[in-house]
């Protein structure tokens, strides 16, 4: 009999463990699938805010410019990198470990200088935002190193980081302005690429501008952020681009994608980890301004739909876009509401309820045609069949056309630029005393 209740006890332990393990496993896919869904959301908000900064007066002009020895490169791979710290002569006699300790002494020495300069750029826009990171430590920039530059250490260029947040792009150009007129020749690149509308933004959807300049023979940098952009993850920014990058976030859109190839038992489970994950906060307790719970209940109507459960998930839906609609920073024509009516459409149908569903699909393409009704134009019958022949009698003349109608797109920010500059920036029209600069890329 002690044999009997020994061997039951052992196999209890040895299911409790099993079970603990499992419920382990399913804890860590939940965590992993809510943060996907997490850095989608925020790359949904980057690509949008993005989109209206483009309708900036002054964008034309800051998107014509090239930037000093700006490579253009926004990807991750980057080994023409055309600025480096300087390669000095006993570096050809040190391990690269020593050489990279060195540089990381000269980061410390150009430190205060890079300070310096920060807080009187801050000082003259009259921004709040700075910051200075910590060196960067050895097996850091040697890891930069041999992800980026396939182990070229010189090409590390933030050993040596500061940040500063600009309010606009106007604020943006009048720092880049100040800059070139009180340290240009201490500049070595100026990097607009990723802010350009033709150029892909970095992993996860973020915009910035960088400033590398070298201080005591080292080059440093400076990360200029744009605040619309900043203020939507902030110092957590950096985190949500590595991480983008890692999960190569951005190769899908839906973050209910992630959840493909699970079986059936996998997915019930993790439903019901959801479940304890918004315990605490029944659905009609909800709040627009509970992010965290929101974004639970978001992931958790993945799970829902994934699992055949469409009538719980169109509950879930209707009072998450209730809530956005309610929302003072969301209201019902945001595109996060719409993405979520969207989601709503697929859950009506897979219910059967395509008249439901249609009445959403109208109201959704109807909201998506007054967005961009002021972009269109609509030619009359005459223009169209002018340009029609002119075509053929000239190929190459919608492109002139075009070329030229994006100069004049350009000149005429230049022209607000200037208008903003004086009203805003009096002191810079006064330091220079001419616009021949303003011609000149930065």
């Amino acid at each position: 009999m002690t044999k009997h209740r020994e061997d039951g006890k052992s196999m209890d332990e040895e299911a409790l463990e099993s079970i603990a393990k499992r419920r382990a496993v399913i804890k860590d896919s939940w965590d992993f699938y809510r943060m996907i869904s997490s850095l989608l959301r925020d790359k949904r908000k980057y690509d949008e805010v993005f989109r209206k900064m483009t309708t900036s007066p002054v964008f034309p002009y800051l998107n014509s410019m090239t930037g000093l020895n700006d490579p253009g490169d926004t990807g991750y791979e980057n080994t023409e990198k055309s600025v480096l710290q300087r390669d000095f002569p006993e570096y050809a006699s040190m391990t690269r470990t020593q050489v990279v300790q060195n540089l990381v002494s000269k980061a410390n020495e150009a430190q205060q200088s890079l300070v310096e300069i920060c807080k009187a750029l801050a000082g003259s826009l009259g921004m709040e935002e700075v910051g200075v990171g910590p060196v960067k430590e050895v097996s850091a920039a040697i890891r930069k190193a041999e992800k980026k530059y396939n182990g070229d250490v010189l090409k590390v260029t933030d050993y040596c980081r500061a940040l500063l947040v600009v309010k606009d792009f106007p604020t943006l150009l009048a720092l880049l302005e100040l800059a070139r007129d009180s340290f240009g020749p201490l500049i070595r690149r100026v990097k607009l690429s990723s802010l350009k509308s033709d150029h892909r933004a970095l992993p996860g959807g973020y915009r910035d501008c960088k400033i590398n300049l070298e201080l005591k023979e080292h080059v440093c940098e400076i990360q200029v952020h744009v605040w619309p952009m900043w203020v939507i993850c902030g110092v957590d920014g950096f985190r949500h681009y590595r991480h983008c990058l890692e999960y190569s976030t951005d190769s899908f859109i839906n973050p209910y994608d992630s959840l493909d190839g699970l079986d059936r038992k996998t997915v019930a489970e993790l439903v019901v980890m959801a479940e304890e994950a918004v315990a605490d906060m029944p659905l009609d307790s909800l709040e627009w301004y509970h992010e965290k719970y929101i974004l639970d209940y978001f992931a958790e109507v993945g799970l829902f739909m994934k699992h055949g459960l469409d009538q719980w998930a169109e509950t879930t839906l209707r009072e998450l876009i209730r809530l956005r609609c309610e929302s003072p920073d969301i209201g019902p024509n945001h595109h996060e509401t719409r993405f979520l009516k969207q989601y709503l459409v697929e859950t009506l149908q897979a219910q059967g309820r395509n008249n439901e569903a249609f009445v959403i699909i109208n109201d959704l393409e109807e909201a998506e045609k007054a967005e961009v009704k002021e972009l269109e134009e609509t030619p009359d019958c005459f223009t169209m069949s002018f340009c029609t022949l002119g075509d053929i009698m000239d190929p190459n003349r919608s492109e002139r056309e075009e070329e030229e109608s994006a100069k004049r797109e350009v000149r005429e920010s230049k022209k607000a630029w200037r208008r903003i500059r004086e009203d805003r920036f009096k002191f810079l029209a006064a330091s220079s005393g001419t616009d021949k600069r303003q011609q000149s890329n930065v």
